[in-house]
């Protein structure tokens, strides 16, 4: 499978699961949430995964400073946003206001947060399991 495919996938799954976190958190206390929101939600991540993936494909010949990784990440933090409150307002989840953008950007940085734990994880265990294979290959 492509790589950019593989990645795509894996940010999918990823930012639907912290987007349901995140609707989760908010709607504690409410019985239900309308059926609609599945769909919703697999459009937002779908698209935000899109974005992701794109940006995690940037592959550049030599390493970047820190003040352009710096600043990928902050045109990648205000795209995300950017498609969450276009879509979320489109949607009904959000407000077009101040205080929508503010819930916008609050909720893009919980998700961010989760995927980073999540692949900070993954990466730490696949870092693990290559060092013991190769000290295996060693020995």
């Amino acid at each position: 499978m492509p790589e950019f495919l593989k990645k795509f996938i894996s940010f999918f799954i990823t930012i639907n699961s912290g987007i349901l976190l995140v609707i989760g958190l908010f709607t504690i206390g409410d019985e239900t949430i309308p059926a609609d929101y599945i769909w919703k939600i697999f459009i937002i991540s779908a698209l935000t995964a899109l974005v992701t993936a794109g940006v995690f494909s940037i592959n550049p010949k030599r390493p970047m400073k820190r003040f352009v990784n710096v600043l990928i990440f902050i045109g990648h933090f205000i795209s995300l946003c950017a498609i969450v409150f276009i879509g979320g307002t489109k949607f009904g989840w959000f407000e077009f206001s101040v205080k929508g953008l503010l819930w916008v950007a609050g909720s893009v940085g919980v998700v961010y947060i989760f995927t980073a734990l999540i692949y900070i994880l993954s990466a730490k265990k696949e870092a693990k399991d290559l060092n013991a294979a190769l000290k295996d290959f060693k020995e």
